[in-house]
């Protein structure tokens, strides 16, 4: 979603943002994105992943082996008590983010709470898809409209996931538009 925000959010340097491959194969060959963002097709040349080399790193394959075992042999969340369930592209992003020191932006509460069960009690070291544009908003790489509020309005009717609080009341601080999701 964040894409329809910042189109040139993998593409520029100044907005700090990457992706693997997996993550760009998946949203255009998943039938769930397909029927989710028909629009996700606009913006497939914006999306430049990270190289392959990331992937091939001594840490990317020790945190990978690491994450693929704990999820292979039951890990259960503790906040949940049910086992975690991690896709392979889920694996493969917290890996990566490891392996280089990077923050992760997701909306995916069973990513973010194997993230820092495991590996982190920092929760700083994830990023809410709003606290992205907050970040954006407040180092002025993008200026808030009414079509960028339309963009956002989007979010609810596609059911995206509840942003923090914390979050929500920045971006209307930030933007003195009014946060329709939950």
């Amino acid at each position: 979603m964040l894409i329809r925000i910042a189109p040139d959010m993998f593409i520029d340097p100044k907005f700090e943002s990457v992706t693997i491959s997996d993550v760009v194969k998946e949203i255009f060959r998943a039938q769930k994105f397909k029927n989710r963002y028909p629009w996700r097709n606009r913006y497939k040349s914006n999306i430049k992943p990270l190289g392959n080399a990331v992937l091939k790193t001594d840490d990317f394959k020790l945190y990978y082996q690491t994450i693929n075992s704990q999820i292979s042999s039951g890990i259960i969340n503790s906040k949940t008590r049910y086992y975690f369930d991690l896709s392979k592209v889920d694996q493969r992003i917290v890996a990566c983010a490891l392996a280089n020191n990077f923050r992760i932006t997701t909306g995916d509460k069973d990513l973010i709470e194997y993230y820092l069960q495991q590996f982190s009690n920092n929760p700083d070291e994830i990023i809410s898809p709003l606290g992205m544009i907050n970040i954006w908003l407040k180092k002025g790489l993008i200026s808030w409209d009414e079509k960028l509020q339309t963009i956002l309005e989007d979010w609810n009717k596609c059911d995206e996931a509840p942003q923090p609080r914390t979050e929500i009341k920045k971006f209307q601080n930030l933007t003195g538009y009014k946060y329709l999701g939950t």
